[in-house]
């Protein structure tokens, strides 16, 4: 591995995509066969708003390295920038499948079938997440994955405005509480909540919240910061329950990963 592509994969997690760009064409100029130089590349393109030099760049990874995981997911990212939430679906089901313990993969996963309407199947996904945060013993505070959560591709998640920025909120937020990290994820809900309560109140923060409390046998309302979120109105992804069944949230948590 040469030392420009170790200095592009740096640029990358700085969020330097135009010098990270570069240094992987620089790379590419010695080595055309280079899968993973085309896979950071294509990524790194999709950050800077290139979107079909990126999707050149990935598919070409993939020619030459069909079962690598890593362009697959990149892949995956290249197609959620673009929000086509369907296509990025499909392909981060190929990342996990290559991936199976991929924290970071499963989440964006998660992220992209809730996008797409899939409901059960990011429930699934967002769970999944869930056990190898566990399994993998994150100390308190949590360590992170060696990737950034899935919204990597902000430099600030305050940087842009309106709806926009509520969207970069609720994805910290649920990359936080993937990590375990309730008080955080609940602070950075809460901002999203108060430039765009609509889109937060059909987010996946909330039945994940459940998940999590599920899991951890605490109610939100006695873990640090639960008690804002469970204060929100109810989530219209969660359907209304009887008189007298009062969960949480209003409906029971979801269970089992399929």
């Amino acid at each position: 591995m040469t030392r420009e592509f170790d200095v592009g994969v740096e640029l990358v997690h700085r969020k330097e995509y135009a010098r990270a760009a570069r240094a992987f064409e620089e790379v590419l100029l010695g080595d055309p066969h280079h899968a993973r130089a085309w896979s950071f590349l294509g990524v790194a393109l999709a950050h800077l708003g290139r979107a079909p030099e990126a999707e050149q760049a990935l598919r070409r990874a993939l020619t030459l390295a069909p079962g690598n995981g890593e362009a697959w997911f990149h892949l995956g990212v290249a197609q959620s920038l673009e929000a086509d939430w369907a296509a990025a679906a499909d392909t981060l089901r190929h990342a996990v499948g290559l991936l199976p313990n991929d924290l970071t993969a499963w989440h964006r996963l998660g992220v992209a079938l809730a996008e797409s309407g899939d409901r059960e199947g990011s429930s699934a996904a967002f769970e999944r997440a869930l056990i190898l945060s566990r399994e993998a013993g994150l100390p308190a505070p949590p360590v992170r994955p060696a990737r950034p959560p899935a919204d990597d591709h902000l430099v600030e998640p305050g940087e842009r405005e309106g709806p926009k920025e509520a969207d970069s909120w609720l994805s910290l937020a649920l990359s936080l509480l993937t990590l375990g990290e309730v008080e955080e994820a609940v602070a950075a809900y809460e901002r999203a909540y108060d430039l765009d309560p609509d889109r937060s109140r059909h987010s996946m923060f909330r039945p994940m919240l459940n998940l999590l409390t599920a899991t951890a046998g605490a109610p939100p309302e006695e873990m640090a910061g639960g008690r804002m979120a469970v204060d929100r109105p109810v989530s219209p992804l969660r359907p209304p329950h009887p008189p007298g069944d009062d969960p949480v949230d209003g409906t029971p948590p979801v269970t089992g990963v399929g």
